[in-house]
């Protein structure tokens, strides 16, 4: 079975799952992380090339597949290269700056 490593750029990892087979995918608030640059992306080893490429075909519309938050590679080397070319992804999830919160949410006076 040829097997990839992922990368997962949610800071909650997921759940991807076929039939009754299933991986837990690692994010970028779990133990199994790489970080550089105050970049982080969670790791998984091991996951099914086959089962993989199904999945990701499977949800190409989900949100986080299009925006390129979950990728995978062979070599662990090349998710870390993509995850370094994607450090400046988002992926909604970020904290919000207290001095500058935008969008609806509108700093408040203190009171």
């Amino acid at each position: 079975m040829a097997t990839v490593t992922v990368g997962c750029k949610l800071p909650h990892g997921l759940i991807l799952e076929i039939g009754k087979q299933k991986y837990v995918l690692n994010g970028a608030h779990t133990a199994q992380v790489l970080g550089f640059n105050g970049e982080r992306i969670g790791i998984t080893h091991n996951v099914d090339k086959d089962f993989f490429d199904k999945w990701m075909e499977t949800h190409k519309e989900y949100q986080p597949v299009k925006a390129g938050l979950i990728f995978a590679h062979e070599k662990e080397a090349n998710v870390i290269a993509e995850g370094k070319e994607k450090k400046k992804v988002k992926t909604g999830f970020e904290a919000i700056d207290p001095d500058k919160p935008g969008g609806v949410i509108q700093k408040g006076d203190g009171n």
